[in-house]
């Protein structure tokens, strides 16, 4: 298992790497329910933790699709394609979704290694719009947009109803971001030089830069509810900053 396990509704949701979704009792640890998923013969190492809305657990899948699983019992309600698999080897065909899927409030949003973003309706499941852009990181959504950086290193706000680019910073090109964190009125990523940037989410600029001693960030920084950024490098080492707005 590589991806953290979800908490709702007195349900336990662990995705594991092999395709398989388990629902868990919170209180005994009984097995409740259990969703299997086929997976390609290729996949990338990783997988996106399983989130909740409308008493649904959405989980991302390896063949670039989201599932909508009932709570309750873990009954398919819906399935979305993100990306299809294309190309003649199977690295070409690599379509996994491998980070975090973002939840509006009628909407879930998320995307694929091969860098394709799509929203999807909760209701229904139903694609409202796909865009080129995109990566294995995470998503984080905000009252307009959608945060995300793609494969080349640009971050992009996407705009929540038509995908269409609010705007697009390069500075971080080549540098591989981490997914968004939403660190109290700005946002975070880290990147492979061990650097983490502070921006602006509602223009892209950049705020504030602060260096974990050039080890690598690989991770999605995590934002504690105080407003604290914690990154952890390659190298195992822990930091936490805060920035004084």
């Amino acid at each position: 298992m590589l991806a953290a396990p979800l908490i709702s509704n007195g349900v336990v949701v662990v995705r594991s790497q092999d395709g398989r979704v388990v629902g868990l009792n919170a209180a005994d640890g009984a097995q409740r329910w259990a969703f299997d998923r086929a997976i390609p013969t290729l996949s990338s190492r990783g997988a996106s933790t399983p989130a909740s809305a409308a008493g649904l657990a959405l989980v991302g899948n390896d063949d670039g699709s989201v599932v909508a699983l009932r709570l309750e019992d873990g009954a398919p309600v819906w399935e979305a394609q993100v990306a299809e698999a294309e190309g003649r080897t199977e690295l070409d065909r690599l379509v996994d979704i491998d980070g975090d899927l973002a939840v509006g409030a009628d909407a879930v949003y998320a995307t694929s290694v091969r860098g394709i973003s799509a929203a999807i309706a909760l209701a229904s499941g139903q694609v409202a719009w796909t865009r080129d852009n995109g990566s294995a990181n995470a998503l984080e959504v905000t009252s307009d947009g959608v945060l995300l950086a793609d494969k080349s290193g640009a971050l992009f706000a996407l705009d929540r109803a038509s995908g269409s680019a609010l705007w697009k910073q390069e500075g971080l090109l080549r540098r591989q971001p981490t997914g968004v964190a939403l660190a109290g009125t700005l946002a975070v990523v880290g990147d492979v030089e061990g650097y983490l940037h502070w921006f602006d989410p509602a223009t892209g600029q950049f705020k504030a830069r602060e260096n974990v001693q050039g080890a690598r960030i690989l991770a999605t920084p995590l934002v504690s509810a105080a407003g604290t950024v914690i990154a952890v490098t390659d190298e195992g080492r822990l930091a936490a900053f805060r920035v004084a707005e």
